[in-house]
């Protein structure tokens, strides 16, 4: 069942944010002043939005700015491409920013959702600095999406964790899809061992999200790693929107 609305009852950054928190899958089509935008979800995530010949993440930061307009959210519709990978806490977070910078606010009244979305990104990365203070040998840490998309990171070494999650979210795909085929049952958590490092990913409940942490060869524990894994993606699961 659709909803329809008009934006001066919900922002657009509302919107984005309920959408993305129920999870849904959608098309969202917003009109201002003769202008269309259509962004789409999936499973929570913005993945695609255009705006005449324009697309992607620039759409959702040049409509954060509208205020008056009608809007029609309909569910179950699939993405027909996927143009944006920011996560859509990170779109609301750079768009707040800009229109920061020019003295506009994007929400009807206090910013509560770029404080949620702040908020929530900062407890994130609190998190995995504890979870750095507890593993032997800690390197570094992530919290990613299986679309690639990083939540909150955490590093100790020169790592870019930005720059590895989409690769480790595809490794963790082919792993996960050989198991099937194996029929050897869930995945506990999956180990890379290289000569310096130990790789160690673990799925929270759901497994729309992974946590990986990465310790030194020399001083890491791999039972210290796995413990402190399961400790800590429970405490990532509970602080996830709900």
């Amino acid at each position: 069942m659709g909803m329809q609305g008009n934006l001066r009852d919900m922002a657009i950054a509302d919107l984005i944010q309920h959408t993305c928190q129920d999870r849904k899958t959608a098309q969202l089509r917003v009109e201002h002043s003769g202008q269309q935008a259509i962004l789409y979800f999936d499973k929570g995530n913005v993945v695609h939005a255009s705006l005449g010949d324009q697309a992607g993440e620039e759409v959702i930061y040049a409509i954060l700015r509208w205020e008056e307009g009608k809007f029609d959210l309909e569910g179950g519709v699939m993405p027909p491409e996927r143009t944006i990978k920011q996560s859509w806490s990170g779109l609301l977070l750079e768009g707040a920013r800009r229109l920061d910078e020019t003295g506009i606010s994007f929400f009807q009244s206090e910013p509560e959702t770029y404080l949620e979305a702040n908020e929530m990104a900062q407890k994130f990365e609190d998190i995995l600095k504890e979870l750095g203070g507890e593993v032997n040998g800690y390197l570094a840490s992530t919290l990613t999406g299986m679309d690639g998309i990083n939540l909150a990171s955490h590093t100790k070494a020169k790592v870019d964790p930005e720059a590895v999650s989409a690769q480790m979210a595809m490794l963790i795909k082919l792993v996960h899809t050989s198991v099937e085929k194996l029929g050897a049952g869930e995945i506990e958590d999956n180990l890379t061992t290289t000569d310096n490092a130990y790789l160690l990913i673990r799925f929270l409940p759901g497994k729309q999200y992974y946590l990986g942490i990465a310790a030194d060869r020399k001083n890491g524990n791999l039972g210290n790693m796995r413990l402190i894994s399961k400790m800590y993606v429970d405490r990532l699961a509970k602080a996830m929107p709900r």
